[in-house]
């Protein structure tokens, strides 16, 4: 799983892990990997649109709250 990890999260963040995604998706494959592989997004700060849209785009959505964290998993997970 590739997690991205941002004090404050933004749309504009889980576009730029969405594109990292699919280059660690192609070095894999150019290296014979075929495992799965699932992202996330973790952060203590991020609003209820960008939740969804990271949810929305296969994202599993970890919220940090000083040392509790709550993984939310998406309806459909992506796989990369």
């Amino acid at each position: 799983m590739a997690v991205e990890t941002k004090l404050t999260c933004k749309r504009s963040d889980i576009d730029y892990h969405l594109k990292r995604m699919e280059k660690i998706r192609q070095y894999a494959d150019s290296h014979g990997d075929k495992r799965p592989y699932f992202g996330a997004i973790a952060s203590p700060v991020i609003d209820e649109d960008t939740k969804r849209y990271a949810l929305q785009n296969g994202f599993y959505v970890i919220e940090l709250s000083g040392e509790d964290a709550d993984i939310i998993k998406p309806d459909v997970e992506k796989v990369w």
